[in-house]
């Protein structure tokens, strides 16, 4: 395992805290029609959840992996579909340990004061820091729909069209808080589990900053 691994798998996981969204004025028009029933206000969720221009993220991720445990901070900005940055952080000093940043084209990852490169991210981070992060279908998951490019085996919704669970690739995605009551309300813990492997990851999100 990776130096900065060994520094977060010291580190007790207590994840917590509110969550709080920054919205735009055109999010608030867009999403002023009530929704008839919940499947319709799921599809409602889904068609103007995708119209977000730029998100952020800010928050807490526990992983349990090949019989390790590790936790740490996350800032996540994402533009568009494909551009991301990400700040991952020691959840006692706040320094950064990796700094990941991507397109369509191109992965950089800087780690333990080397730069590192690749066309695909979860084999980057599998491959130099040893985490199994799902970050192509997580970049839909963690906004509470479920991404466009694959299948889902199962969704189950609650009363406000809200997913309380989804399969998708190959991960149980299991939603167990929410920053608001109705259906356009952004996930406050999201609970990622993966039978064959037996990893799981928890990602409390702390902050939000939504535009349209």
């Amino acid at each position: 395992m990776k130096q900065w691994m060994l520094v977060v798998a010291c580190c007790a996981l207590t994840l917590g805290g509110c969550a709080t969204q920054t919205k735009s004025p055109s999010q608030d028009a867009d999403a002023s029609t009530k929704p008839v029933n919940a499947q319709s206000a799921w599809q409602q969720r889904q068609a103007n959840f995708a119209r977000m221009s730029s998100w952020r993220l800010q928050g807490k991720v526990g992983m349990q992996f090949q019989e390790q445990s590790a936790s740490f901070n996350l800032s996540w900005l994402q533009t568009g579909k494909d551009q991301y940055e990400m700040n991952i952080k020691n959840p006692l000093t706040g320094s950064v340990m990796a700094y990941l940043k991507g397109d369509r084209s191109e992965v950089t990852l800087q780690a333990n004061g080397k730069t590192y490169k690749d066309a695909n991210a979860e084999r980057l981070l599998q491959g130099q820091l040893g985490v199994s992060l799902p970050l192509d279908g997580m970049k839909y998951w963690v906004r509470g729909i479920p991404s466009p490019d694959s299948s889902v085996q199962q969704v189950k919704l609650d009363a406000q069209g809200r997913p309380e669970s989804l399969q998708q690739s190959g991960w149980l995605i299991e939603y167990a808080g929410w920053q608001g009551n109705d259906w356009k309300a952004l996930p406050e813990k999201i609970n990622l589990s993966r039978v064959p492997d037996n990893t799981k990851v928890k990602v409390i999100a702390k902050d939000w900053q939504t535009r349209y």
